[in-house]
């Protein structure tokens, strides 16, 4: 039913959040990334129907903490789909996160492709979305991929990549900054930087 593009590649979809920033609508037991904010399915579950795009559902692991465990089993139930979740003793944020999950993920596939796509963003599958991850599907041989987007306005919510040296596809990344106040974010905006979106690809 579902039929990969890309050869090999493993996702990771990190679902541990616990989103805060849609209190009351979003609490630490029923996190943003569960709520059906958009039609019927939740932004979690549209994320796993965008992973099926280049990962069977046996490729596919799901890191969140051991208290939304079965809320997210009861999710991907709904939806017909099986994968595998691991589950953090405790939250220790993005990267630990993803390290557990490689670190499983290279049990099976020494070098596997690994994307990394965050459960609480909403990101159409559209032709440029499959444009980006064939293109960070070859980078990711000799590089750690990082997906920037075009900020719209200057937001203070997110992280930022400046651009560097140009590749043949797509550059080498000058700097990572955390999220600024709005002066240095609007600073940002004018000197070229990117929001990190979070979504990585890479070499086991």
């Amino acid at each position: 039913r579902h039929r990969c593009k890309l050869r090999n590649m493993y996702t990771i979809i990190l679902a541990g959040g616990s989103g805060t920033r849609l209190f009351p609508l979003s609490r630490t037991t029923y996190p943003k990334q569960f709520i059906p904010l958009l039609g019927h399915e939740s932004l979690f579950q549209i994320t796993v129907k965008r992973a099926l795009l280049y990962s069977k559902p046996e490729e596919i692991y799901i890191v969140t903490n051991k208290g939304h465990k079965y809320l997210v089993e009861d999710q991907l139930n709904q939806i017909g789909i099986e994968g595998n979740i691991l589950l953090e003793p405790c939250g220790k944020n993005t990267l630990p996160a993803i390290t557990y999950a490689a670190l499983e993920i290279q049990k099976k596939e020494q070098t596997t492709t690994i994307l990394v796509l965050p459960s609480d963003q909403l990101v159409e599958d559209d032709e440029n979305y499959k444009t980006a991850v064939h293109t960070a599907e070859g980078l990711a041989k000799e590089h750690l991929v990082a997906f920037g987007i075009i900020p719209t306005s200057p937001h203070t919510g997110y992280g930022y990549i400046l651009p560097g040296e140009p590749l043949k596809k797509g550059y080498k990344i000058e700097k990572f900054v955390e999220k600024p106040d709005m002066q240095t974010a609007e600073k940002y905006l004018r000197e070229g930087y990117l929001w990190n979106s979070g979504m990585y690809c890479f070499s086991a």
